[in-house]
């Protein structure tokens, strides 16, 4: 693993993240001990990327736990972290997984399993986009290898940031990544070990892509979403990967504002859109775009995307086939649904 963006400190019960509100211009440690430290770097942008925030939510509660295992002050903590995103897939279900693990833990040992707990979340979440990114290195393979002249092809990386959203993977860019680890694998080694992988040629938005970029060796080319979307509508950008915020089971995505113009401009440019989606970011309840919405995004509906990237592999971009391939998050019917009270 190349990066990492959160970590138990030294002591063994403070968590330090990397401070994004520096970058890229320096790169911070911000230590976080209490449950309003971690309020405090959600709101304030230290931390971004529902799933950093999520596992940061996980690392929350534990201090909270730390602090008072008694469940009222811990069902405050709940509340509070849960209320920085309430329609936030992984947010939830993080807080809900902690929250029966500490239900059922006496308070003498409720700090102490509730570390462990999030801690296992971290490794999922890493695990997750780490598998994206092996599905997403055939594809790669593909582009790289351009369209029958050798030429490699120009992909835009359409995720801002990437590894730093998450724990130490980005759901977008970690087949990227691979890709580099496997050439400089091969270099190291002079042709040994590695994969003789030509990589296409990226295009990032935003500074915080940029420095990931530069920070892993990856050759790119850095601008901002309208020099992107000039790039898209000239035909330059021959395909997309997009992170998700989240999605609806039915595959409608929630995603950054403006790329709702880019994923048009391609749409019509022929280029392909790949969708790289965790399942931990569906909102397997919701059905249709109406409950994923936030202010300051787009939704991108199923006939601007081309399929997606899941940690399972690739789903086509059909209306069903994200049930299909995740059978064991059926949706609940509506008589099934909590209610009120117990949400």
């Amino acid at each position: 693993m190349r990066h990492q963006s959160i970590w138990l400190a030294d002591d063994g019960w403070g968590v330090e993240v990397i401070d994004q509100t520096g970058l890229p211009a320096q790169c911070q440690i911000r230590r976080v001990a209490s449950v309003g430290e971690v309020l405090g770097a959600i709101v304030g942008g230290v931390v971004r990327g529902p799933g950093l925030i999520s596992v940061l939510a996980g690392y929350g509660l534990a201090l909270a736990a730390r602090r008072d295992p008694d469940i009222v002050p811990v069902m405050t903590a709940w509340h509070a972290l849960s209320a920085t995103d309430p329609r936030c897939p992984r947010l939830r279900g993080v807080l809900d997984r902690m929250r029966e693990v500490l239900d059922v833990t006496p308070p003498a040992e409720r700090a102490h399993r509730a570390y462990m707990e999030a801690d296992a979340i971290a490794a999922e979440e890493l695990a997750g986009n780490l598998a994206i990114g092996r599905h997403a290195m055939g594809m790669l393979r593909r582009v790289g290898a351009g369209g029958g002249d050798g030429k490699p092809q120009t992909l835009l990386l359409a995720a801002e940031p990437g590894w730093l959203s998450s724990v130490g993977w980005g759901a977008a860019s970690a087949g990227l990544f691979l890709a580099q680890e496997q050439v400089d694998l091969r270099r190291a080694t002079g042709g040994v070990l590695g994969e003789d992988i030509a990589p296409p040629q990226v295009v990032t938005i935003g500074p915080l892509a940029a420095w990931e970029m530069v920070e892993a060796g990856i050759p790119h080319s850095p601008c901002d979403l309208d020099g992107a979307l000039d790039l898209v509508r000239r035909g330059v950008v021959e395909r997309l990967f997009v992170a998700a915020i989240r999605a609806s089971a039915r595959g409608d995505v929630l995603v950054p504002a403006g790329t709702g113009d880019l994923a048009r401009a391609a749409k019509v440019a022929g280029a392909p859109l790949h969708v790289c989606l965790p399942a931990a970011a569906i909102n397997w309840q919701a059905l249709g775009p109406g409950t994923i919405t936030a202010p300051g995004t787009d939704i991108l509906p199923l006939s601007l995307i081309t399929g997606f990237i899941t940690d399972r592999g690739p789903v086509a971009a059909e209306a069903d086939a994200l049930l299909d391939r995740f059978p064991d998050h059926e949706p609940m019917s509506i008589g099934e649904l909590p209610a009120a009270n117990d949400a």
